[in-house]
């Protein structure tokens, strides 16, 4: 399991260098709820509202401040992100499955888009290998990324553009 929250969360206001691109990119982290739906797309059910982005970004502070915690092979602050994620509350239910048997399962109640998002970062943190969680490699990058590799050896946060690039410059810093 990749950490998707945690990953996209820490990355956030992160510069980056797109492929073709002269100058690294800033984008500001949350801006509006259009601009933090479009960050957090795939990571939330629920539209965010303008009175949801402090909330939001106090969570992607303690995603990115998880991160480099553990980059440095420390224990993130567990307290400040129980206590936002402690807006969600489960219950069990019984199921049919498909194959004609009973299965139990969760289901969630978020009582804000907050807690949804910090919920994530709780069972992202929860199944993570800290191991396999790196910074990239490239000195003008600092972009995290969770190595998914069977030989834990991935470099890059991405082989276009930083791979490409790494591998470039160390040909010509050698001919």
């Amino acid at each position: 399991m990749i950490p998707e929250t945690l990953v996209r969360l820490a990355n956030l206001g992160r510069p980056r260098r797109p492929a073709g691109a002269r100058e690294p990119e800033v984008e500001p982290v949350l801006p509006d709820p259009g601009g933090a739906a479009r960050q957090l797309d795939d990571l939330i059910s629920r539209p965010v509202a303008e009175a949801d982005l402090p909330a939001l970004r106090h969570v992607q502070q303690l995603a990115f401040d998880a991160a480099e915690a553990l980059l440095a092979g420390e224990l993130p602050d567990c307290a400040a992100i129980n206590a936002i994620a402690g807006g969600s509350t489960a219950h069990i239910e019984l199921a049919a499955t498909n194959t004609g048997g009973l299965c139990e399962r969760l289901v969630w109640h978020d009582s804000s888009t907050a807690a949804e998002l910090t919920r994530h970062l709780v069972e992202d943190l929860a199944a993570l290998d800290a191991a396999r969680l790196r910074c990239c490699a490239r000195a003008e990058c600092d972009l995290v990324f969770y190595d998914t590799t069977r030989s834990r050896t991935r470099r890059w946060h991405a082989e276009d553009p930083c791979g490409w690039r790494e591998r470039q410059h160390h040909h010509r810093a050698n001919s």
